[in-house]
């Protein structure tokens, strides 16, 4: 029982770090922001900063890190026909980390970069059970690469945009556009 109750003080005084980190990167700049200025924010002791982490950028990475692997669990289920509630999942997920969310998904490349790589094979092996296709042929590629590009640019507007446009009709929008991918998948 000790083990599960440590185990959520140390999950709560993370998530208190990362949403005090990304709270301070949308005021400065990183290699601005000083561990007492980080600790004062999250109402944590810095020996326990310390006792979690190296410096921020430790920090930093570790949220990058986690934020990627949340959601690799999200693509991990097989969607396969249930593009509407992959996306439920993945947009309730953003909006439940919205300091977060608007700390990666505004201008980050590199994440950007790893979440498209991520939810590559999750789409094409999506793809391949809706379509019943086997193998994945070339222009499968330049579609997911496409589909990928355009959902993930959806939802940064929908983050840079402080999450005004309703979560519902986003996500019926996504699935829409997703499954009118199916025309084009039939014919590779």
């Amino acid at each position: 029982m000790e083990i599960a109750k440590q185990d959520r003080r140390i999950r709560k005084t993370k998530k208190a770090l990362r949403e005090g980190l990304a709270k301070l990167l949308s005021e400065k700049n990183i290699q601005n922001i000083t561990v007492k200025e980080l600790t004062d924010k999250a109402d944590i002791h810095r020996s326990t900063f310390y006792a979690n982490f190296h410096d921020i950028y430790d920090l930093y990475s570790h949220m990058e890190d986690t934020v990627i692997q949340e959601i690799k669990d999200i693509a991990s289920v097989d969607f396969a026909f249930k593009t509407k509630i992959f996306f439920e999942k993945l947009l309730n997920y953003i909006n439940d980390n919205k300091q977060v969310a608007r700390l990666f998904f505004k201008q980050n490349i590199s994440f950007s970069e790893q979440l498209t790589t991520l939810l590559r094979d999750a789409c094409l092996d999506c793809w391949r059970k809706e379509y019943n296709i086997q193998s994945t042929p070339e222009e499968m590629d330049y579609y997911v690469q496409h589909a990928l590009s355009g959902a993930i640019g959806i939802i940064g507007m929908w983050v840079s945009d402080d999450f005004k446009y309703p979560m519902e009709k986003l996500v019926v929008m996504l699935a829409d556009i997703d499954s009118n991918f199916g025309k084009f998948i039939s014919m590779v």
